[in-house]
């Protein structure tokens, strides 16, 4: 199936290639991930704007795996190192499941990745309610993305009538293939040999239960960041050197 593969994509800096992957942030890839421009002076980022937001036109329904194919192109022949954040963590571990030799490191943040903790019930009440949501949403859609946010760990209390941007987020919601549709084995992640970490804010049972279960079956390090929401990125300095020392740590790997 051919597919419009027109995708914006901002760069920052040079060095080592790190490619980071947005959640449902309407700015897109930029935006996202603002607090870790000051990492240009060391690192190449390249953070792509997903179909539907930024400057990217929306392709259909917003889905993980088609993400994925589009943002591969992005991952350096000599290998780069993969972040995810939210939704876009998923569509991160598609990536580096489909191109493992392209990845020199994983970092997730806050996944919504139930396949690998269904077996515990914060995490399967969590993909059980997201599920509910997106499947039978609220009519007012202030309450659908209150009920989002506040399932997510994300502290904003919407405003009524919701403003234009905060609108577009939650009619995005209702056409959106949701993140418990994704099957991503942990023997596929630990037969790419790369280093994984998963950074969680410490508010979301489904949450922490997601980072163990990968913990526990990958290896990966899970680091919880103090004072952070569902948006960990954003504690900008503190995250910031931990994702440097997370790479760095990786390039001898």
């Amino acid at each position: 199936m051919q597919q419009d593969t027109q995708l914006h994509v901002t760069e920052w800096g040079k060095g080592q290639r790190v490619v980071l992957v947005h959640g449902g942030t309407p700015g897109g890839g930029a935006v996202s991930f603002a607090a870790q421009k000051e990492l240009e002076q060391r690192w190449h980022l390249v953070l792509p704007d997903r179909p539907g937001h930024g400057l990217s036109p929306r392709q259909g329904r917003e889905d993980f795996e088609r993400d994925a194919e589009l943002l591969i192109p992005l991952l350096a022949e000599d290998q780069s190192h993969l972040v995810g954040h939210s939704y876009g963590a998923v569509v991160a571990l598609c990536m580096a499941v489909r191109l493992p030799h392209a990845v020199r490191s994983l970092t997730l943040i806050e996944p919504p990745a139930f396949c690998f903790a269904l077996e515990n019930p914060a995490v399967a009440e969590m993909a059980r309610a997201n599920r509910e949501l997106f499947e039978n949403p609220p009519l007012d859609p202030a309450d659908l993305l209150q009920t989002f946010f506040n399932l997510v760990g994300i502290n904003i209390q919407v405003p009524k009538p919701l403003p234009a941007p905060l609108l577009n987020i939650a009619n995005d919601l209702t056409d959106i293939r949701g993140p418990d549709e994704a099957k991503i084995a942990a023997a596929d992640l630990t037969a790419g040999g790369y280093p994984i970490c998963v950074l969680t804010s410490g508010n979301i049972a489904g949450f922490e239960g997601i980072a163990e279960a990968i913990g526990k079956k990958t290896g990966a390090e899970h680091i919880v960041v103090p004072g952070a929401d569902h948006a960990v990125q954003n504690q900008g300095e503190l995250v910031n050197r931990l994702l440097e020392q997370f790479w760095s740590n990786s390039e001898g790997t």
